[in-house]
């Protein structure tokens, strides 16, 4: 996209003596940089013949060269739009969230969110290590046993099998409503089952996949959620409506105004990713004006 001719600014005005013998004094305001090639305004075209427009210019050129022309500075980017994770912990960090921002005036353009959570339990020996590292739908409250989970997907804690038998390996598989049943090598038992996190009905943006680890003593369960994935529309939002995220992403996130008030983003899609999140933190991230 082509940038906007911008302003100039210098310490003086620029002056010359035309064919005339006229002494000439042209304010700064009269001229434009237009990348790097100065210009004359439109509306001070008629105030100059063509010889003193070409003196003029090649004036102004020249100052410029010299550095006493520069155009304005460009303020720093602010915070325009402020994310974070829905739900506090750990598994928050790393979320991806890709938003796409249409041309329209500031409080009516279109923005479109799209959010991936992944969660990656490697080193994991047994179904309870599984439980223990990514959390259960149901805590015993019991010392020692498996804590409400907080990622995209829980173990369900009426699963979870005293064998010490490795899984069977899983490539990425959609995780339904009901749960993913993780099974033995040998397909004799549910080691454990893997269900969505509670809040929302997944329709088919989070999946999961077990994977054995090179020491072939451990393995590594991998969760995913792509709101991408998920039917239903991925609803539109302005800077007016940030609370009304589609359900789909704000599964993950929600959006809202910084303290120094809601800008528009860049033109174009700008990925974010977020950071902070710990046990009792949610965490989060800024969109920038540009």
């Amino acid at each position: 996209m082509t940038a906007a001719p911008v302003d100039v600014i210098g310490s003086a005005p620029i002056s010359f003596t035309n064919s005339d013998g006229a002494q000439k004094f042209v304010p700064l305001s009269a001229l434009q940089l237009n990348g790097s090639i100065l210009e004359l305004k439109t509306a001070w075209a008629s105030a100059f013949d063509p010889a003193e427009k070409t003196t003029l210019l090649a004036l102004a050129t020249a100052r410029a060269a010299a550095g006493e022309l520069n155009p304005p500075p460009v303020p720093p980017p602010r915070p325009a739009i402020s994310l974070s994770a829905k739900h506090a912990g750990p598994e928050g960090n790393g979320i991806v969230v890709t938003t796409t921002v249409e041309a329209g005036a500031p409080l009516v353009a279109k923005l479109s969110l799209k959010a991936v959570q992944t969660n990656v339990y490697p080193g994991l020996a047994t179904a309870k290590a599984a439980a223990l590292a990514i959390g259960v739908d149901s805590p015993t409250g019991t010392a020692g046993d498996p804590l409400k989970g907080t990622g995209v997907a829980v173990v369900k804690q009426s699963s979870i099998n005293a064998a010490t038998d490795l899984p069977k390996v899983v490539a990425p598989t959609v995780v339904p409503a009901a749960g993913l049943d993780v099974k033995s090598a040998d397909d004799s038992k549910v080691l454990f089952t893997l269900l969505p996190a509670a809040g929302y009905t997944v329709t088919g943006g989070l999946s999961a996949a077990v994977a054995l680890d090179p020491s072939g003593t451990t393995f590594t369960v991998t969760v995913v959620y792509d709101s991408s994935k998920e039917t239903g529309t991925n609803t539109k939002v302005t800077l007016q409506t940030l609370d009304q995220l589609p359900a789909q992403v704000a599964y993950l996130v929600k959006a809202e105004a910084p303290q120094s008030g809601a800008a528009l983003p860049p033109l174009g899609s700008t990925t974010t990713t977020l950071t902070g999140g710990a046990p009792g933190l949610t965490a989060n991230g800024l969109l920038y004006t540009s």
